[in-house]
């Protein structure tokens, strides 16, 4: 599948919606997305991993366990997607989160 087929793809999947959505607002885990959505794990696994091959989302860091296990967080990396079907092509563009955008949330965590 193309990867404009498959922006308009998740953009009307209502499970990867809710996996962006939640992601704009804090960092998770794969199995916290999948309690907090109510979505079974293995559809979550696979949902994140188109988003991040599409880089609508970003692995932010990966800790280790007390059981030796890696467990990776995402995030939201986009500010806007705009989709355009001009002259018979189907395109889109991603405005990522700027890196100043960035800054300010961290200083906005260590101010709480």
């Amino acid at each position: 599948m193309e990867e404009s087929e498959d922006i308009i793809s998740v953009l009307s999947d209502e499970q990867s919606k809710e996996i962006i959505k939640v992601l704009s607002k804090t960092e998770l885990t794969i199995q916290q997305m999948s309690n907090l959505l109510n979505i079974p794990q293995s559809t979550t696994y696979r949902k994140v991993r188109k988003l991040e091959e599409l880089k609508i989302i970003k692995k932010t860091k990966v800790v280790r366990t007390l059981e030796g296990l890696d467990e990776s967080y995402y995030k939201n990396w986009i500010y806007e997607i705009v989709v355009t079907f001009r002259d018979g092509v189907l395109s889109y563009t991603l405005e990522h989160v700027k890196m100043e955008d960035k800054i300010v949330r961290l200083w906005q965590k260590f101010s709480d």
